[in-house]
């Protein structure tokens, strides 16, 4: 009973280790000369460092125009969506509107295992997550998922503001 107890807790001790390589993962990024966030990014790589005071800043301050939350929420609760963000952490586009997004997101009331961050570098590539199919060019960009397939995105910055502009993504799916 003991050894199979140890045995279980060493599996799940290396599961857990194997899965975490993934969140939050820095690699030095040779164009910069910066050490950067690759990969996915959980809570607290958004939190931690330089692009931690931005986005905390962000989040915190934005006010996200309630009549399109009110719309967008219509909408949300009769789908399966996914919002999947991809940034690069050195870039300023991403500084300023990752936190806001992730705002509009919190007041949609939209559940974390719904929301992905993805980290690139200045190639806009991951080191272990798969992104080509997503074509980015520009960061950050906000991907709106539907049952699984690309709805809309937001590249850059919005049009007209974040919630403005993934309003008129659900409104037109």
């Amino acid at each position: 009973m003991k050894s199979s107890l140890l045995i279980v807790s060493v599996l799940i001790f290396f599961a857990g280790n194997i899965f975490s390589q993934n969140v939050n993962k820095t690699v030095h990024d040779e164009k910069i000369d910066k050490d950067i966030l690759v990969d996915y990014i959980d809570s607290t790589g958004l939190y931690d460092g330089m692009f931690g005071l931005y986005y905390k800043t962000q989040f915190d301050t934005y006010s996200p125009k309630s009549k399109y939350i009110k719309k967008s929420k219509a909408f949300i609760e009769k789908g399966d969506y996914e919002f999947i963000t991809v940034l690069g952490d050195w870039c300023s586009d991403s500084k300023l509107q990752v936190g806001r997004f992730d705002k509009v997101l919190k007041e949609l009331e939209i559940p974390k295992n719904k929301i992905k961050h993805i980290g690139v570098d200045r190639d806009k590539k991951a080191r272990e997550v798969n992104i080509k199919n997503y074509k980015i060019l520009r960061v950050p960009t906000f991907i709106v998922m539907l049952n699984g397939i690309e709805i809309g995105r937001i590249t850059e910055s919005p049009d007209a503001s974040l919630e403005k502009d993934l309003y008129d993504i659900l409104k037109e799916n």
